[in-house]
């Protein structure tokens, strides 16, 4: 009997409790987290995903999880062999977990400026990306959209524009560079975290210097039994607002004006009743409700040995515009499994099917908005006999063809068909030390198809059908390997140790069809077989490329209080010469949490918690275009020997053996305060960001041909300020609520050119080709430049004692209602020499405000975002203000001179253009500020004992708007605007960076209303 009491208790002493504590709000794992067994001696802690081995003594009957700002909580062992727990938040911050490149760390030991997003903050929102759901959630980063289409993907600025090339930041999904979001269900995301100063991004090297978007998606737990969601919304969209515009009568009457001031006999069209008969508000016919659906259902579960799973997802979003359309198919797999004590393999599998339809909104010769705030409105959308109405009745009408007409026969789209997916082992070498190898692949498909029918009715006529069909595959694979070791020892020395090995290559083909004339135009004749002549077949591989990368980071704590963290990586890149190839980016960070210190605690009870923390590093860009360190050789060019043509082959583009990646370095401070037990709490940081080895084009040099030149690492660029955060959670167990705020103040400037005259222009814009954004030394980029007005010449002894054109020769052919133009160099003499910085279009402030709040199963959320210091230009009103030509005009043209005293702002009407009365300049320069709500959502859980036995947890109901208002003093259709897509002629490229804030009558945003409701299962 004493034996086998003594081998009982021998086994009881020996047990051993497994399991992973996570986190409530997200379910992900939580690290560092102390699993005590109360009364004994036995503990354990949480590794860097959350799972712990317990060793119990003799005695145990509970184990207890705590973890600084989270609630501890206790659970009976009994027969239990596994335990996971999860642990919900007293207060936000401090026990949070944070994905940094590599791994994890709790939010108190991070000494770099790491933004974090919940999954659940951004869920429903009826967008189909997350970066359009986290606009102004996150300071330092400002969201911009370029246009409303659907499936259009928004700009990502971290902490300003870095560089006058590609600025985006990085993006990892589930550890893979993955270069977009729009592939990602919003739903399946369970955090992002946006690194935005040099240490925190180091580790990703070459391609940080933009920032780094981390996506982690959801998970499955080990021990948790099955588990479904299904989400479901449904919505309506419709135009935000509309710009005012001459009423048929008004444009007739102004059509006359025009003739009769320059002394012209008036066209008989504008005399004729017909076209002085309002028919038609064409932003209204062309602007439609759109409608949007979402469905999407998860499953996961585990046991002891595996966790998983799985979720598949539908997009559909049909724009406000007909044919425009975004829709997508999802499905994800995600999965671990435990081979042994040490071992576990995992894998991350997202299938993505896309299909994408959009009109062109951004041509000033026929764009569809463009067309929209053009086309007569005494011409109405179908004539009797039911075909469409259009403008060939006169050339005074313009050569715009019927926009309803263009966007109703558009047939175009994009397909696209992408895999990304990862596996994983990872061994646990010795207690702290774990060796992780993955594997990744980012493979895609897509294919684009636009037919052009045939155009008989219309003023832009076309006389055969058109079929252009393109398909293209990418793809790219990564391998990875790396070891981290993580220890705490004596209790007060915390060491993480990471460094590893990266290598990613690239490659990819494409291949292009045209055929023109189709003897039949029916849908299932539209192939590239039935067209009468080929007009293109081409194709090609991309040029392959690939980096490899080795990294190292080190973190070390002194009791919590004291931390450091260095990281370097070095980074080898085939899109650069043999001896430029491999550059290397060192980091450091450093953090002191004083309210830690005993003199503290002692002497300063409001606050709870103040830590100060500093950085400095080095980052790389290499999204560069490839190879330009060599001369390209092209073939079928044709030269002329004396009379005798031949073909042959050409340098397409001169070469740069010196060429590099652009490199940034930053430097930031920033103070962490906690007050009302970190009910309450504040961060402000400082930074400083330097862009150096800036890619810009090469000045023109004393040569001739037609190759192209390639860029030069010359220039520089800066960009410094302060970021804000507040939040404050208050409450209780039956009402809850949060108010978070935060805004950043940042200065952009060029500081570096070829020399301190030059600059870089952007893509001239509209029908005289006129440029609006320059980029110089000493200048935000792409600063609108102009000229400066001083009002409207009343009468000409106004025009003859004028200062500012004292020597123009242009002086005779100016009249009384031309615009007065400002002699900004003093030579008596209006030209280009007159042109100055008429504002910047990079906001000085972005910021944003969040509320949500909860009672008795009611909860309620509000996200509003805006931007202060902008200025737009509105471009489109440059053209549509402008009487030369035959279009409709906005319906400030009414208040145009048309006699002394009569108006000081709108210049007269008038055929000729002598003066250039609409040239750039600050009449079309106008206040961007904005103030928007841009989610708002309220919803209700009905509890599980009203469903019975059902199996049905809880249902969740709400009702959501995006857009739902905006304050703005701006006159175009949204004050949201992006970048330019105009592509420059000699390389290719677009101006991106180069011109922003421009209005060029772009696809507007819609104000979407969703209803939807979430099924736990």
């Amino acid at each position: 009997m004493v034996f086998l009491c003594a081998a009982a208790s021998t086994a009881f002493a020996q047990k051993t409790i497994t399991g992973k504590v996570t986190g409530a709000a997200d379910g992900q794992g939580l690290p560092g987290v102390n699993v005590t067994a109360p009364g004994t001696s036995s503990g354990a802690i949480t590794d860097t995903k959350g799972n712990y081995t317990l060793s119990l003594s003799a005695g145990a009957k509970s184990v207890l999880f705590t973890f600084i700002g989270y609630e501890p909580q206790t659970i009976t062992i009994g027969d239990k062999t596994v335990i996971n727990v999860s642990l919900a938040a007293t207060t936000k911050g401090l026990g949070e977990v944070v994905v940094v490149g590599y791994g994890v760390q709790t939010r108190r030991d991070v000494t770099g400026t790491i933004a974090s997003v919940k999954g659940s903050d951004i869920k429903n929102i009826p967008v189909p990306d997350a970066a359009q759901a986290i606009q102004g959630r996150v300071s330092g980063v400002d969201i911009v959209r370029s246009d409303g289409a659907p499936g259009s993907t928004p700009s990502i600025r971290i902490r300003g524009t870095g560089t006058i090339n590609n600025a985006d930041p990085l993006i990892i999904i589930d550890g893979i560079p993955a270069g977009g979001l729009s592939d990602v269900n919003p739903n399946d995301i369970a955090s992002m975290e946006i690194l935005k100063d040099a240490s925190s991004s180091a580790i990703y090297g070459t391609r940080a210097a933009n920032g780094v978007v981390i996506i982690t998606t959801k998970k499955g737990n080990y021990g948790e039994k099955l588990k479904t969601s299904v989400n479901l919304y449904r919505g309506a969209s419709n135009t935000v607002r509309y710009i005012p515009l001459l009423t048929a009568p008004e444009l007739a009457m102004l059509k006359q004006e025009r003739y009769t001031n320059d002394g012209v006999p008036v066209e008989a069209i504008w005399k004729d009743a017909y076209y002085s008969t309002q028919r038609t508000d064409w932003q209204r016919a062309l602007l439609r409700s759109g409608d949007i659906t979402n469905a999407d259902v998860s499953l996961r579960g585990g046991n002891s040995s595996s966790n998983y799973l799985v979720s598949a997802g539908y997009y559909k979003e049909n724009g406000i515009i007909t044919n425009s359309y975004f829709q997508r198919y999802s499905v994800r797999i995600n999965s671990e499994h435990k081979l042994g004590k040490r071992f576990k393999v995992g894998e991350n599998m997202q299938l993505t099917y896309k299909k994408s339809s959009g009109p062109d909104t951004y041509s000033s010769q026929t764009g569809l908005i463009f067309s929209a705030l053009r086309f007569n409105p005494a011409i109405p959308v179908h004539n009797p006999d039911g075909s469409y109405g259009s403008s060939k009745a006169s050339n005074e009408l313009g050569d715009i063809n019927n926009p309803v007409y263009t966007a109703e026969t558009t047939d175009t789209w994009i397909k696209n068909y992408r895999m990304l997916a990862s596996v994983y082992g990872e061994l646990e070498i010795t207690d702290g030390l774990t060796l992780r190898g993955n594997f990744g692949f980012d493979g895609s498909m897509a294919n684009q198809y636009s037919f052009a029918p045939k155009v008989l009715d219309q003023t832009r006529a076309r006389d055969h059908a058109e079929l252009f069909n393109r398909n293209e595959t990418n793809n790219n694979q990564l391998s990875e390997i790396f070891l981290t070791y993580n220890k705490v020892f004596s209790q007060v020395h915390h060491i993480t140790l990471t460094g590893g090995y990266s290598q990613q290559t690239f490659n990819g083909s494409w291949f292009r069809g045209d055929r023109w004339g189709y003897n039949d135009e029916a849908l299932d004749q539209r192939v590239l077989s039935n067209g009468n002549d080929i007009h293109d077949a081409t194709g090609n591989y991309y040029a392959s490329n690939a980096i490899a990368s080795g990294f190292v980071r080190g973190f070390y704590g002194y009791k919590d209080k004291y931390l450091l963290t260095v990281t370097f990586r070095a980074d080898g890149s085939s899109r650069f010469a043999p001896d430029q190839r491999w550059g290397y980016f060192p980091a450091f960070s450093a953090g002191w949490r004083v309210s830690d210190e005993t003199f503290f605690k002692d002497n300063v009870k409001a606050i709870s918690n103040l830590k100060i923390t500093g950085g400095w590093g080095q980052l790389g860009n290499q999204n560069v275009a490839d190879f330009q360190y060599l001369a390209p050789i092209d073939k079928d060019r044709r030269y002329n020997f004396g009379e005798n043509p031949y073909t042959g082959v050409w340098n397409s583009r001169l070469a740069n053996p010196d060429i590099t990646w652009e490199k940034a370095e930053m430097t930031n401070i920033s103070l962490e305060a906690g007050f009302l037990n970190n009910r309450l709490n504040t961060t402000i940081t400082w930074f400083n960001k330097k862009t150096r080895d800036m890619l810009v084009p090469a000045p023109e040099m004393d040569l001739h041909g037609t190759s192209g030149i390639p860029d030069r690492n010359l220039g520089q660029l800066n960009n410094k300020g302060w970021e804000l955060e507040a939040s404050y959670q208050g409450g209780n167990d039956r009402f809850h609520y949060n108010i978070s705020a935060n805004a950043s103040f940042i200065k952009n400037e060029v500081t570096k050119l070829y020399d301190p005259t030059s600059y870089i222009g952007s893509t001239p814009y509209g029908r005289q080709g006129q440029e609006i954004s320059r980029t110089y030394v000493g200048q935000p980029l792409a600063s609108y430049y102009g000229w400066k007005t001083d009002g409207i010449y009343q009468n000409d002894a106004q025009i003859k004692n004028d200062p500012n054109i004292k020597n123009d020769p242009n002086k005779d052919n100016i009249k009384p209602g031309d615009a007065i133009f400002v002699d900004t160099n003093g030579d008596g003499i209006i030209n280009e020499k007159d042109r100055v910085n008429l504002g910047s279009p990079n906001p000085k402030m972005v910021y944003g405000i969040q509320a949500s709040a909860g009672y008795k199963g009611f909860d309620l959320s509000l996200s509003f975002a805006g931007v202060s210091g902008v200025k737009l230009y509105n471009a489109d009103k440059m053209q549509g203000m402008d009487p030369n030509y035959p279009y409709n005009m906005y319906a400030d043209a009414l208040n145009r001179w048309h006699g002394e005293g009569t108006s000081n702002s709108v210049p007269r009407m008038t055929l000729g253009n002598a003066n250039q009365n609409n040239r750039v300049s600050d009449r079309f320069v106008e206040n961007g500020n904005y103030f928007a709500l841009k989610n708002a959502s309220l919803g209700y859980t009905i509890p599980a004992k009203v469903w019975g036995r059902s199996g049905i947890s809880d249902i969740h109901v709400y009702v959501a708007a995006q857009n739902l208002f905006i304050l703005t003093k701006y006159s175009g259709l949204t004050p949201q605007l992006g970048y330019s897509t105009s592509t420059d002629n000699v390389n290719g490229t677009k101006d991106g960076n180069r011109q922003r804030g421009v209005d060029v009558a772009a696809y507007p945003q819609a104000r979407t209303f969703t209803f939807g409701a979430t099924l736990n299962f």
